[in-house]
């Protein structure tokens, strides 16, 4: 019985490490679509602001969603978090912290997006610091496990609302309040074409994210139980293959030459969708889901 336990630790300790590197496609994602002049200042705003992240997380943001002996709303205990017990049963407190803090770095990174070549460093700062102590906690106890979308029907495998929807929005909201990237528009009122510089970088970024997500939704079994992981991993493969080979043959034959980026935008499309049903569908409907969406990250992007 106590392998099985150290086994489940050791599992989604291994899928807190996988979501970690995620942090890194999102760099490589974000600098190949840039201008090759801002491409190291927004790795390393990534780094700096995942750092502020993690302390606020630490400090407020796991208590607020964790706290318990609050109300309905928000969690009022567990603050500046240093739980290190562990009975023998279940996940050690904190392993099942650190891939929570995980989770909330991945959306903070994905609200960045909408930040990029748009916002000075001290916007990013007090974003981070807002975003991981009041924003993620709200709507991660209002959608996650046990929380009131939850009680009324909503199934969410491994937390597409909390992270990628929240994450999405925020760079959305970013996006129009920011205005155009700098640079965008000259003084007489032309535009340029803030083209990306690297799309190797871009390919790489995605191979990252996409071997990140098997630890992302893998382990968001909590365990190795029935090695039902490699269930949803393989229903996340699928998803992900789908989307990036419904993307390029749609846009090879409407266009009549092979799209690379549409193709890469499918992939992480299929990521995306699958996330929240990766648990509960069957291998064909990975497929089905992963390439149907690839579509709707195709006309956002064309709109923003």
């Amino acid at each position: 019985m106590m392998e099985i336990v150290l086994m489940d630790n050791l599992w989604v300790i291994i899928g807190t490490f996988l979501v970690l590197l995620m942090l890194g496609g999102f760099i490589l994602l974000e600098a190949g679509s840039t201008r090759m002049k801002n491409a190291g200042h927004i790795a390393g705003k990534t780094i700096f602001t995942a750092g502020i992240g993690s302390l606020v997380f630490w400090a407020v943001g796991y208590g607020f969603i964790y706290g318990g002996e609050g109300n309905w709303f928000i969690g009022l205990s567990n603050f500046f978090y240093g739980d290190t017990s562990f009975s023998g049963d279940g996940l050690s407190p904190a392993v099942d912290f650190m891939f929570q803090m995980m989770f909330a770095l991945v959306a903070l990174t994905i609200a960045f997006g909408g930040f990029a070549e748009r916002a000075k460093l001290s916007a990013y700062v007090i974003f981070a610091v807002l975003f991981s102590a009041l924003v993620y906690p709200v709507v991660h106890i209002g959608s996650g496990g046990g929380g009131w979308l939850a009680d009324h029907g909503k199934q969410d495998f491994a937390g597409s609302t909390v992270v990628h929807l929240t994450g999405a929005m925020a760079a959305l909201a970013a996006t129009i309040i920011l205005k155009p990237r700098i640079g965008k528009y000259n003084k007489d009122g032309s535009s340029n074409e803030l083209a990306g510089h690297n799309q190797v970088y871009t390919a790489l970024a995605v191979l990252l994210l996409w071997v990140g997500w098997f630890g992302f939704n893998g382990a968001s079994t909590f365990g190795v139980s029935d090695a039902f992981f490699g269930y949803v991993i393989l229903n996340t493969q699928l998803a992900a293959a789908a989307g990036a080979v419904a993307a390029l043959f749609v846009a090879w034959s409407l266009t009549g030459k092979a799209d690379v980026p549409t193709m890469l935008n499918g992939a992480l499309a299929g990521l995306v969708a699958i996330t929240a049903s990766c648990g509960f569908v069957e291998p064909w409907a990975a497929v089905l889901i992963g390439g149907n969406w690839w579509h709707h990250c195709s006309w956002q992007h064309e709109i923003l």
